[in-house]
């Protein structure tokens, strides 16, 4: 492998984000990694306290479990436990979980993949190297995920446990993308499935999906069959539990055990608890302003600059987020691997923002605002307040989340706001701005071929540094542009009973079950 591809590989290859797709964190690097355990435990179901079980409140009900066409981070919690990748990235360390070794070819365009022997899905099927074929096609198929696939020119089933990945041109992020997006799936489960596939998934994770109630729960069974070492809980119940003030009082109570749902206002509260635990995890997640370029008068760069110098995000955190998210005019910064720092959005700055606002033609009209969740309606209704000072008026209405996330890959809405949480690199945001992610993820419907050109040519380029002035013109369009508007970076509150330890948190701020366990 020459030095200067393995050097860019793993600096793409940091931790990732959003649970990164399968069972925690990505990553790659040239042959194996250390894997995450081959011991099953035996004694896994019988902790010595007697405690098996977990409910976990979440602030949302969940829009399916298919992995290539659910990009919400509350399915990805639950479904990070259902599906395995070939690989994880963790610590800076490279985990084998499908896989037990792997090679990558000298000019960086073929991928050769030795899948671990008896591997079961939770259907009963054993692995095989047709199943990675399949899962990989899929993905290159899905219109959420193509970007990260695209280049792909074929993949191929060398025997039963040998896959051989190949691609048209180097991508110096496919490593991470593998790990952390391609969730192996079953083809003869998702085919039986069919159109059920976001509720009947099948993957080889340690925990299998049992039940899921709508707007109530979902439920999760270990895998007593699981390829490495079974975690210690048995069953999990994430419940839906939209007003944080109840699910603080269920966490108080015992009624569950731990908590994603959290009121800003019981921050301190909690710290001082000797009977809960808090973690305020700081995540790679970016929310900001997000606008259709299509709709009224977001379609004008005078309009969407006016809305920019509008937006006061000290106050949108203070009081549409009681605090709790760190305020950032970036989508991505030093964190991310082609950052250039060379572009930022306007400041607040209400004259400068009456001054774009009298080059339009807008004259008062009521402007949508869509959300998906109760905690961005408050944010929603913070910034229709900071909007009327310069006199534009914006109606905000939640949405059922389908609902929501239908409108918003289809382009029926005008404003909403959206936390994105990507690995490390600018490539990942392909998914949300190159044009062929219209109708996917990008919402904003962003269609120029200078970004499309950057895109493609930044996810070539081995030299970082060159990588950075390609990508700056992303960022020069996105912020100068004001395609959208960045408001703050994410910071994942969770509490839960002081007998549960917390073994990992991901850059996404989240945990999968394997990481968990009673003491």
């Amino acid at each position: 492998m020459k030095k200067k591809l393995i050097s860019m590989l793993l600096v793409c290859a940091m931790a990732a984000g959003a649970l990164a797709g399968c069972g925690g964190s990505s990553g790659g690097s040239s042959g194996g990694g250390a894997g995450a355990g081959t011991e099953k435990a035996a004694d896994a179901g019988n902790p010595e306290g007697g405690k098996d079980t977990i409910k976990i409140a979440v602030y949302s009900d969940f829009a399916g479990f298919d992995p290539y066409n659910s990009g919400m981070d509350l399915d990805k919690v639950v479904y990070s436990n259902i599906f395995d990748c070939l690989l994880r990235y963790y610590d800076g360390k490279y985990e084998n979980v499908l896989c037990k070794d792997y090679s990558i070819s000298e000019d960086g365009t073929e991928y050769t993949f030795n899948l671990k022997e008896g591997v079961k899905f939770h259907n009963g099927e054993t692995l095989t190297a047709g199943d990675v074929v399949f899962s990989m096609m899929r993905a290159k198929e899905s219109s959420e995920m193509s970007n990260f696939t695209k280049n792909i020119v074929k993949a191929e089933a060398v025997d039963d446990l040998t896959v051989k990945i190949v691609l048209d041109q180097p991508y110096v992020p496919f490593l991470t993308a593998v790990a952390s997006t391609v969730c192996i799936m079953n083809e003869k489960a998702v085919n039986e499935a069919g159109d059920n596939i976001r509720q009947m998934p099948v993957g080889t994770g340690p925990y299998k999906f049992k039940q899921w109630d709508s707007g109530s729960q979902v439920v999760l069974e270990r895998f007593d069959d699981y390829h490495d070492a079974l975690p210690q809980i048995r069953e999990a119940n994430y419940v839906v539990l939209t007003n944080p003030e109840t699910a603080l009082t269920a966490l108080q109570t015992g009624e569950i055990d731990m908590t994603y749902t959290i009121p800003p206002i019981a921050v301190q509260e909690l710290k001082d608890s000797q009977d809960l635990v808090l973690d305020l995890n700081p995540t790679m997640g970016s929310g900001y302003i997000v606008m259709n370029l299509e709709a009224p008068f977001l379609s004008d760069p005078n309009f969407r600059m006016a809305l920019a110098y509008a937006t006061n995000r000290e106050h949108i955190v203070e009081v549409g987020m009681d605090g709790v998210a760190k305020v950032s005019s970036l989508l991505w910064d030093e964190r991310t691997a082609g950052y250039s720092g060379k572009y930022t959005t306007p400041e607040f700055n209400l004259d400068k923002a009456k001054e774009y606002l009298a080059k339009t033609d807008y004259n008062g009209e009521e402007i949508p605002f869509v959300v998906g969740y109760e905690n961005y309606k408050k944010i929603g209704v913070v910034y229709q307040e900071e909007l009327k000072q310069i006199g534009v008026n914006i109606s905000v209405e939640q949405l059922e989340a389908n609902t929501w996330v239908s409108d918003m890959k289809s382009g029926n809405f005008a404003m909403s706001t959206i936390v994105q949480t990507m690995d490390p690199d600018v490539d990942f945001w392909s998914t949300v701005f190159m044009s062929s992610a219209i109708g996917g993820y990008n919402f904003s419907r962003l269609n120029e071929a200078d970004v499309d050109k950057a895109f493609q040519d930044g996810s070539v380029c081995q030299d970082p540094e060159q990588r950075k002035d390609i990508y700056s013109v992303i960022e020069k369009k996105l912020y100068e542009d004001t395609i959208i508007i960045p408001i703050y970076d994410r910071v994942v509150t969770c509490a839960y009973n002081k007998g549960v330890t917390v073994d990992r948190s991901y850059d996404s701020g989240f945990s999968t079950l394997r990481d968990m366990h009673w003491d």
